[in-house]
């Protein structure tokens, strides 16, 4: 490869200062897909997650520029591909992406009619099948299969006729997000070497930002709000990993841990649980995640509930309110039912507290779910 010229290098630099010295929090991958299409004097700009579950792959997020359609219209036609898709698809398995094909630019037209193979060959820019060691019956296999899987996407978004620029990055085994640029003719040594300088950036920047969305779900979900509700709760996400639980909930994993998906996949078939409800959580640019609340144990939680009671010495009325505290009612609600003051229901909180040697609802909580 020639050397970037010095004009090169410093719109290389300005993409790495983009990429690394942004404050931790500010997505910075919109910003660098507008650039990085101006850099590589493409016209289109792309990147993407992939979500792997257990019977569906889907959409982390996505990132468009110079598509004549909304990031919303792009991210519903994405889906629309990867949700139906469990086998890997198109050149690379999102799943666990071949070692020659993480962190390595890669440039290659889709062949989404059979007119196109042929002339491919005869390009070396745009036949990477000799970089990575594909024999020639793999190739023709995989062709085939890219124009049954992905053949109506690409030309539903205008790209059935463009050459593309892409890097799968990558943590080890683990794609990070596809990152790359399209144009209707083949790029030049000059983008290849730009996107390759910029490689350990992306690497860097993409593990930040893979964090940075796990810890926007955990903050949308409302830590202090999972543990008032009373109830062993947690935060799922699409493929049934616990992303979060509160105390009492990750007492309660501690026997259950294979209920969680098998309960998640009867909710999303549409059938009646009877352990866990699931509420929807949405956050933008975060693929779909659930709370699901323990429906509760009466008998377990009843015994419980008058163990605890004794072991710390309540009355009558403050294991009363007691009970209604660990199903996560506010003290104007237990006041009602009670048919007293919330002031009374309040004091009544506080001696609560100082008995079982605790300082906040949600501790207290926690204590009588671990409790035996």
């Amino acid at each position: 490869m020639e050397p970037l010229n010095s004009q090169d290098q410093r719109l290389l630099g300005d993409l790495r200062a983009l990429i690394d010295t942004v404050e931790p929090g500010v997505d910075v991958l919109p910003a660098l897909v507008d650039s990085l299409r101006d850099v590589l004097r493409a016209e289109r700009g792309l990147a993407y997650g992939v979500d792997i579950g257990p019977e569906r792959y889907q959409v982390s997020f996505l990132h468009m520029s110079g598509f004549p359609m909304t990031l919303e219209e792009g991210h519903a036609c994405l889906e629309g591909l990867v949700g139906t898709r469990r086998d890997p698809w198109g050149y690379f398995n999102p799943a666990c992406p071949q070692p020659s094909q993480r962190n390595r630019v890669l440039q290659f037209q889709v062949p989404v009619t059979e007119t196109h193979v042929e002339p491919l060959s005869q390009d070396e820019r745009l036949a990477p099948w000799k970089k990575l060691g594909i024999a020639t019956e793999e190739q023709a296999r995989m062709h085939t299969q890219v124009r049954t899987a992905m053949g109506d996407f690409l030309r539903a978004v205008g790209l059935d006729q463009m050459v593309f620029l892409r890097v799968l990055v990558c943590d080890g085994p683990a794609l990070l997000g596809w990152v790359g640029a399209m144009r209707s003719e083949p790029f030049e040594a000059r983008e290849v070497s730009l996107m390759r300088e910029l490689i350990p950036s992306l690497q860097r920047r993409m593990k930040v930002e893979s964090r940075l969305r796990e810890a926007g779900m955990l903050s949308a979900a409302l830590e202090g709000a999972l543990e008032a509700i009373g109830q062993p709760a947690f935060v799922v996400s699409s493929t049934g990993r616990v992303a979060h639980a509160n105390h009492a909930g990750r007492a309660w994993l501690g026997q259950n841990t294979e209920l969680v998906a098998e309960a998640l996949k009867r909710y999303l078939r549409g059938e009646p649980g009877e352990q866990l409800s699931f509420t929807p959580l949405r956050l933008a640019g975060v693929p779909p995640h659930y709370l699901a609340v323990v429906q509760g144990e009466p008998a377990n939680s009843f015994a419980r509930m008058h163990s605890v009671s004794a072991h710390w010495g309540l009355t009558a009325r403050e294991t009363e309110v007691l009970g209604r505290l660990v199903r996560g009612e506010s003290n104007k609600a237990i006041a009602l039912h009670l048919g007293c003051a919330e002031r009374t229901v309040e004091v009544h909180v506080t001696r609560i507290l100082a008995k079982a040697q605790v300082e906040s609802r949600s501790a207290l909580i926690a204590r009588c779910f671990l409790a035996s």
